[in-house]
């Protein structure tokens, strides 16, 4: 079992491996601290904002900010949610040549795709849309560790600190 110390934490590069040993250490700390995780991982989305254009994500992730904060019921954010599942079923299983000229013309409209082979750029979309969707809804998820969530390649080291200040013996 890795033991990680505080300065450990304020350090490190890697969210994912910075989330797996808080979560080997304290589990516990995930359940006591679902909202602020919540709120990390809505961060990180808007981080990753140019990988999400889709406007049934992005209504979403700002609807989930509103549950959060009390302000929209379970059924309205249930409802985003089926929107931003549907956004990212469409990237995932678009085979109809209108749909994937649709796609096509998304990655041309993000600069940072630019020079990226149309499969390569349409997979990272798509994983993209995958964690939004589940990350507007982590808090009313039974389980607090969501392996597709807490090892993406879009949880960023810095805004996990900034949402999370757990302690560590040292």
């Amino acid at each position: 079992r890795q033991v990680m110390t505080n300065e450990e934490w304020l350090n490190s590069g890697s969210a994912p491996d910075m989330l797996k040993t808080l979560y080997a250490e304290q589990p516990q700390y995930f359940r006591m601290s679902a909202l602020q995780l919540h709120r990390f991982l809505i961060a990180c989305c808007w981080k990753h904002s140019h990988l999400i254009p889709q406007e049934g994500i992005r209504d979403g992730l700002r609807g989930a900010e509103r549950w959060i904060a009390g302000e929209i019921s379970d059924d309205e954010l249930n409802r985003l949610n089926w929107d931003a599942e549907g956004d990212a079923f469409h990237l995932d299983y678009a085979k109809d040549p209108d749909d994937l000229a649709g796609i096509e013309a998304m990655v041309a409209d993000i600069p940072q795709l630019d020079g990226m082979p149309f499969a390569e750029a349409h997979a990272l979309l798509t994983r993209a849309a995958y964690f939004a969707e589940l990350s507007m809804i982590y808090s009313t998820m039974s389980r607090p560790w969501i392996e597709s969530l807490f090892a993406s390649e879009f949880v960023c080291p810095d805004l996990l600190r900034e949402h999370l200040a757990p302690e560590f013996a040292d």
